[in-house]
């Protein structure tokens, strides 16, 4: 499958607005270095279908916007996400009123230190429950009332786009071996992941947050539509929704927005959300009935041999 890179550095590819982010390997979405700085690409496009989110800073737009939405979600109206130092400095000043909420993760100037699970019969590190942030509602005298927990996940390319990224940097446009302008590579989209590594991680994690008494809206994932759907081809069934509870995960996806005008960034577009409980992902997941049709085996084999 072919591909091309539709943002750069956060904006359409040779914009001139773009120029100096590229040139300091600076992300316009966390106003950071990029974490990607070799290619610099934040989204891609297949041959059909949509621009789809490669990089998960990309969702970090408008000041972590994404995590706002879901605060209020899951704590109600009026909530603000809130700096760690922010809390000290009004807790000091028995400022708070009990709509902040702390958030734990990259970019807010705390993250969690929680210990791995052991392997009892050798000590060694067992799986991993990191979750990339914790939004926890606080008291008006500072203490935790509740809290929730958001995973943002995109997805891991295949081959490469390396010589449009070269060609971008150089303030050049790409054409490939075709004469396409612009052009295309041969880069794909590693959409084995979802069965390999997503979903059980998402549901390894959701059973870890089912057992934390204070977290009563579940867990959030976050991702592209293409993504989701993915997820559901992979589940292959219809799962029943759920309110936000406790031992919920509520998939919630985004997406690029329109095209906009040079020197301007697009603007993430939420689309489908919908929440069902961990078992449901868990049951689907060992449970496909997306399956071939009986004998498919039995059948190719056969035909291999009468060549």
């Amino acid at each position: 499958m072919a591909a091309r890179i539709v943002e750069f550095f956060g904006y359409k590819p040779l914009d001139p607005a773009g120029a100096a982010r590229a040139a300091s390997l600076s992300c316009p979405f966390v106003d950071g270095p990029c974490i990607k700085p070799r290619h610099g690409a934040c989204s891609l496009q297949q041959t059909t279908g949509d621009p789809i989110i490669i990089c998960p800073n990309r969702l970090y737009d408008q000041n972590h916007a994404v995590l706002a939405d879901i605060a209020t979600q899951a704590f109600g109206q009026g909530v603000q996400l809130t700096s760690s130092s922010e809390i000290n400095r009004l807790r000091a000043k028995n400022q708070l009123t009990g709509n902040e909420v702390a958030v734990f993760g990259k970019y807010w100037g705390s993250e969690l230190s929680i210990p791995q699970p052991q392997n009892p019969d050798d000590e060694t590190e067992v799986g991993g429950f990191f979750i990339d942030y914790v939004l926890a509602r606080l008291d008006v005298h500072g203490a935790m009332s509740e809290f929730t927990a958001v995973e943002i996940q995109t997805i891991d390319t295949t081959n490469s786009y390396r010589e449009q990224s070269e060609a971008f940097f150089s303030r050049q446009p790409f054409v490939d071996r075709r004469g396409n302008n612009p052009g295309w590579s041969n880069a794909g989209l590693n959409w084995a992941n979802v069965s390999k590594r997503i979903l059980p991680q998402l549901i390894y994690k959701g059973y870890v947050l089912r057992r934390e008494r204070r977290c009563g809206k579940g867990l959030f994932f976050v991702c592209p539509t293409a993504v989701l759907n993915k997820v559901r081809a992979r589940l292959g069934t219809k799962m029943l929704e759920y309110p936000i509870a406790a031992g919920t995960i509520t998939f919630q996806a985004y997406d690029l927005g329109p095209e906009v005008p040079p020197g301007q960034r697009r603007h993430l577009v939420k689309g489908e959300t919908f929440t069902t409980t961990v078992e449901q992902v868990a049951y689907a997941f060992v449970s496909p009935v997306n399956l071939p049709a009986m004998g498919v085996y039995e059948a190719a084999i056969g035909t291999a041999l009468a060549k």
